[in-house]
């Protein structure tokens, strides 16, 4: 592949750093045998959008670490938890504006704008004031900005690989970036056992990261004409009525969200309580924290990521989420034995089993929807998906507060909402929703008849 002119076009454009990185990047063996198993006309959008997510993969990767921050660093509350998991998962709920801007915008510009504000406001961590409060606005305002880049990345897959290569291509970028997340949750770990005062050094390494990763994106070759344009000039409330009749005429994809929604909710209702429970109710170390929130999802994300892709390429992605599903249940179920009996090692156990199952189920969750949708809905069904994740990944981490915590929230006058101090035992509660989630799954899998794409008009 050396002599591929795409393999030597940022050498041509740029003596950066990150080019240079790039280059010696572009000589490793798996990338080389990645580009040769894709067609010849894929081959420079996995080869830029390698680049690329290196600078997601570190963005991505803060999430994690930032409840360690708000655990260990600026002795956080449940609340802070639940705050950052609600401005993450809920930020999903702009993502229809993007299949709207999507008609008159390019993708590719809205992928590349709303990063560079990203990477200001990752900056913006380094202001000594405001403690964990601040921290937690300045951080969750970074994810609100990246669903933008989110769904458009999501919808340019269906524009940059074919059906029979988009797994495998969607699993290389992804091991990339967990590759990229793992170096930066390693370093993080180290860095705020050296030097905790300065977690922000940290988090501007990630804004400047991003800032020149996003660079990578804009030489993507695609043709200059917008396939997510409209010409017709829909009322933005028209739009999203004339979406919801869509969403709800296609059983196949309705099901498919009922189902996703079922473990999706347990996931974002419990996971953010991990270092909560183990700080509180276990008195675990911060290395044993940061071990077990960071680093192992990190590295077996990373690790599982290439055969993930390889086996969604073989299966419908209802089958393979049901599989995701039933290990995220296995996982919760160490988790709250790990709670019941105050021991640690059952929480590094579900962590393993939780990351391995959470390296496919990241790639599932943006490949998915394609699967269903009719070349003209690729932006509408991609929209309807994130925000459907948006309105669980909001309202879940609200849920888990008030099932985790004994905290009375003062709703209006007279009306107080008394939390049920369940503790650990919110991990049960996630169990079961994750089981139930895998059945519904897997039932429809069963019974798939194919992606929309081989089905006739």
């Amino acid at each position: 592949m050396s002599s591929d002119r795409h393999t030597k076009r940022p050498a041509r454009v740029t003596h950066s750093v990150l080019y240079r990185v790039g280059n010696r990047i572009s000589r490793l063996p798996l990338f080389r045998d990645a580009l040769a198993r894709m067609p010849a006309r894929s081959r420079p959008a996995l080869y830029f959008e390698t680049y690329y997510n290196l600078g997601i993969g570190v963005m991505v990767a803060l999430f994690l670490l930032s409840q360690v921050v708000l655990k260990t660093i600026l002795d956080g509350e449940e609340h802070h938890l639940a705050l950052l998991a609600a401005m993450f998962g809920g930020s999903s709920l702009l993502s229809p504006l993007v299949s709207y801007i999507g008609r008159t915008v390019p993708m590719r510009r809205l992928i590349i704008v709303p990063n560079m504000i990203v990477a200001a406001l990752l900056f913006m961590t380094a202001m000594p004031w405001g403690g964990a409060t601040l921290f937690t606005l300045t951080v969750g305002g970074a994810y609100i900005f990246r669903v933008f880049p989110r769904v458009a990345e999501m919808n340019m897959f269906r524009v940059l690989y074919p059906p029979t290569h988009r797994g495998a291509a969607v699993g290389w970028v992804k091991a990339i970036a967990s590759t990229a997340g793992l170096t930066i949750t390693v370093l993080g770990y180290w860095w705020f056992g050296f030097q905790p005062s300065a977690y922000w050094a940290l988090y501007a390494v990630v804004g400047f990261t991003l800032l020149f990763s996003t660079m990578s994106y804009a030489k993507i070759p695609i043709s200059r004409k917008n396939v997510f344009a409209r010409e017709e000039k829909v009322h933005p409330y028209r739009a999203f009525m004339n979406g919801l009749k869509i969403f709800l005429a296609d059983k196949r994809f309705f099901l498919f969200q009922c189902g996703f929604a079922l473990a999706g909710t347990a996931n974002h209702m419990a996971i953010v309580y991990v270092p909560e429970v183990l700080k509180e109710e276990i008195h675990a170390s911060p290395q044993a924290i940061g071990l077990i929130c960071a680093v192992i999802p990190a590295i077996l994300m990373t690790a599982s990521s290439p055969f993930w892709g390889r086996y969604l390429d073989t299966t419908n992605p209802m089958t393979g989420r049901a599989v995701f599903n039933l290990m995220q249940g296995i996982a919760f179920g160490f988790h709250a034995y790990g709670g019941f009996s105050h021991q640690v090692w059952p929480f590094v156990v579900g962590a393993i089993i939780h990351s391995i199952a959470n390296g496919g189920s990241t790639i599932n969750w943006l490949t998915g929807s394609l699967y269903f949708a009719k070349t003209e809905n690729i932006s509408l069904y991609n929209a309807l998906h994130v925000g459907l994740t948006g309105v669980r990944g909001f309202l879940a981490p609200l849920i888990g507060l008030y099932l985790i915590s004994d905290n009375a929230l003062v709703l209006g006058p007279g009306l107080v909402l008394k939390g049920l101090n369940l503790g650990s035992g919110l991990f049960w509660v996630a169990t079961v929703l994750s089981l139930t989630g895998a059945a519904v799954m897997f039932l429809q899998g069963l019974t798939d008849p194919g992606p929309r794409e081989k089905l006739p008009s």
